[in-house]
């Protein structure tokens, strides 16, 4: 039985979630998903973040434009705090603000991931990560800024967990892969289970 018998694609942009499931071994296609996101959230504003990221993460992995036998997944996630989920930030200024309102304090990442083939959705699962923030001093929080760049702008918490921003951090509750953005133990129970890997 190959490794891989029906052809896979992420519905992501996400370098990190390309880089999960390289290192799973995983031959797959990766594509931008056409979705509005900004839309999906002014139109789902009494959604709860966890509802938001599901609905996400099933429009990404929906949009995909692919043979009817490939399997597609689709991932999202949001951070929250207090309750309510934020979007990414612009700028480097703004960057540092986030970090500074987190610093002392326990936030989470919510995240969803879904597995569609032809339309339909075969599989949800949804996830939390909860993460606590040291209280570290603003020069700590300027040297790991300095070192991390503009990357950082690409994640909603405006750290890089895989990176030097761990240093920012006192505890983390979480499944390490889930917490970058795709829960790869789950994902490949559900990819064997539908026919994207073999037993």
């Amino acid at each position: 039985m190959s490794l891989q018998p029906l052809p896979l694609v992420l519905a992501s942009s996400s370098s990190i979630r390309r880089k999960i499931l390289s290192s799973a071994g995983l031959d797959f296609t990766s594509i931008s998903p056409p979705v509005d996101e900004a839309e999906i959230k002014a139109k789902n504003l009494h959604f709860t973040p966890t509802k938001l990221v599901e609905v996400l993460a099933e429009a990404k992995a929906l949009s995909a434009k692919v043979c009817k036998q490939t399997l597609v997944i689709g991932a999202d996630q949001v951070l929250e705090v207090d309750g309510e989920a934020l979007d990414k930030v612009k700028n480097m200024e703004q960057a540092k603000q986030r970090l500074w309102s987190l610093r002392g304090r326990e936030h989470f990442l919510i995240g969803s991931c879904v597995l569609v083939q032809n339309k339909n959705t075969l599989w949800k699962y949804s996830y939390q990560s909860r993460l606590k923030m040291r209280k570290f001093s603003e020069r700590a929080l300027d040297s790991v800024l300095e070192k991390t760049g503009e990357k950082t702008l690409s994640s909603v918490g405006c750290y890089l967990l895989e990176g030097q921003s761990i240093q920012l951090f006192e505890e983390i509750d979480a499944d390490f892969s889930a917490m970058l953005g795709l829960p790869i133990i789950p994902v490949l129970a559900a990819l064997r289970k539908f026919g994207g890997l073999g037993s």
